[in-house]
């Protein structure tokens, strides 16, 4: 208990400060460490609050760091041979989270700040026909994929395998996901997302996303889905 006590803090000075001091020495990352995408585009966003994008920018960017601290933190205990301590294990487990939770946020961010509605001509809606009956249907059932209690994602993923789209909930950023499946559509739905703005109404929320869909967006995830299969 107490081992595991101690990694537990340590995992959290080395996430929680920006200016905490790493335990290991650093590894220079060959591959280049991950960038912070700018989303600044989207402030003044019908529906969206100007404070309430910025404090979410805030938090995409503390994944984009974390996972970048643990990728440094990973090498320095690959590179003293250390990968059976139990640190290293704590590491690798954790990265998942942090990795998700800075992509799943770009993919959220990214499919925002559109104002046409699907294009009726596309693969995608003429799938989206086939598989829910119509776009209404999934709509409602996108909606109360998102409406679920808890916190979490609602993710339109595309199993590539066998042409279906799926509306899935995804609790926690790196748990649930689709094995080989292609995100589409990304809607984060945890309490930052919205409750600073719209408090309980997570449903006034969901309304404004839909306003702002980048269906372009979501076509080209889905074109090249369908390409790479």
């Amino acid at each position: 208990m107490k081992k595991i006590l101690s990694i537990f803090l340590f995992l959290s000075s080395i996430l929680g400060a920006s200016s905490a001091p790493l335990v290991k020495k650093q590894v220079k990352c060959t591959l280049g460490e991950y960038e912070v995408r700018d989303f600044s585009h989207l402030i003044g966003m019908e529906g969206f609050d100007n404070n309430l994008l910025k404090m979410h920018f805030t938090l995409y960017r503390g994944y984009v760091k974390n996972t970048n601290l643990l990728i440094r933190l990973l090498k320095s205990y690959a590179a003293e041979h250390q990968e059976r301590d139990y640190p290293y294990q704590a590491i690798k487990r954790r990265f998942g989270w942090e990795f998700d939770g800075m992509r799943l946020h770009e993919l959220y961010f990214g499919n925002l700040g559109g104002k046409k509605p699907l294009d009726h001509s596309s693969g995608l809606y003429r799938m989206i026909q086939r598989d829910f009956g119509s776009y209404e249907n999934w709509k409602k059932d996108f909606i109360a994929t998102g409406m679920m209690r808890g916190i979490g994602w609602s993710i339109l993923y595309l199993d590539p395998k066998e042409d279906r789209l799926f509306n899935t909930w995804i609790n926690e950023h790196d748990t649930g996901h689709l094995a080989g499946g292609d995100l589409i559509l990304v809607m984060d739905v945890w309490e930052h997302a919205y409750m600073p703005q719209y408090g309980l109404n997570r449903a006034g929320y969901i309304d404004a996303f839909f306003k702002n869909i980048d269906w372009e967006r979501a076509i080209d995830r889905f074109h090249n889905a369908v390409i790479r299969r």
